[in-house]
């Protein structure tokens, strides 16, 4: 395939922050083992051994999910699957702590949010996941329709006209040329029980910020690319997408099934 899906590159913040998080965690984590060590020798003598040996296999484990973010983002070697899912996980763990890290540095929430999204993709897109077309959901949120239409497609997405008012009609097309599934959705709670039904190997999304990042942490494990919408209207209101970058991830996601 020619088309290549293009993410912000942005990652790289969240690999800093990450890792800066594991550091304190670590720090922390030693100072508890120093300042309880006395008053566990008093319990025990065998309390202080045991302490140490759960932090230390504690820290090791942070250690081991942040050197595999770091691995898997630069191509380094191609990890095991469920060490990647680990380190997805981990990634969704750490984004409070990484936040209030960034605030310092005037980086902002949805900034982070974008980092962490950005670096999902690109672990995504390198572990090369084999998706049949009728296996991979387009999901979007309900704003991406022009407000005063009147032909709703929340309930069935084949209601659009394709009059190309909004830019429902071309993921529509973009779903009818692949066989892909697409569903429109009117918010979190929805998108989550229709992942269910759906049931997808893996999930091109298109939102914002916010709902990006908790959404890809509700459907964990399932694969998800997301795609950031525009807001020229405001949150909500008649938001856009570029049709060919969610193209080009759906291109990439069966192109892989070509290339193995």
């Amino acid at each position: 395939m020619e088309t290549q899906y293009k993410q912000y590159e942005t990652y790289p913040l969240y690999l800093i922050l990450s890792s800066i998080t594991c550091a304190i965690i670590t720090v922390i984590m030693g100072f508890l083992m120093y300042i309880l060590e006395p008053g566990l020798s008093q319990l025990h003598p065998v309390a202080p051994i045991i302490s140490t040996v759960i932090f230390s296999v504690c820290i090791c484990v942070i250690w081991l999910l942040c050197a595999s973010l770091i691995i898997a983002s630069f191509g380094i070697l191609r990890l095991h699957p469920i060490v990647l899912r680990l380190a997805n996980q981990f990634i969704y763990g750490l984004f409070p702590v990484s936040l209030l890290i960034g605030k310092v540095r005037g980086v902002t929430k949805d900034q982070l949010r974008q980092s962490m999204i950005d670096l999902i993709n690109h672990l995504v897109m390198l572990d090369m996941y084999t998706v049949d077309p009728e296996r991979i959901l387009l999901l979007t949120p309900h704003c991406l329709q022009e407000s005063s239409c009147v032909h709703k497609v929340t309930h069935d997405v084949y209601n659009c006209k394709q009059c190309g008012r909004c830019q429902v009609g071309s993921l529509l097309q973009i779903a009818k040329e692949y066989g892909c599934q697409f569903i429109v959705v009117t918010g979190g709670t929805l998108a989550r029980m229709k992942v269910k039904e759906a049931r997808p190997k893996a999930i091109v999304a298109i939102a914002c910020e916010r709902d990006l990042a908790s959404g890809m942490a509700d459907v964990f494990p399932i694969p998800v690319i997301g795609v950031l919408n525009e807001r020229p209207n405001g949150p909500c209101c008649n938001t856009t997408v570029d049709p060919e970058r969610v193209r080009a991830a759906v291109e990439q996601l069966i192109g892989r099934k070509n290339d193995d």
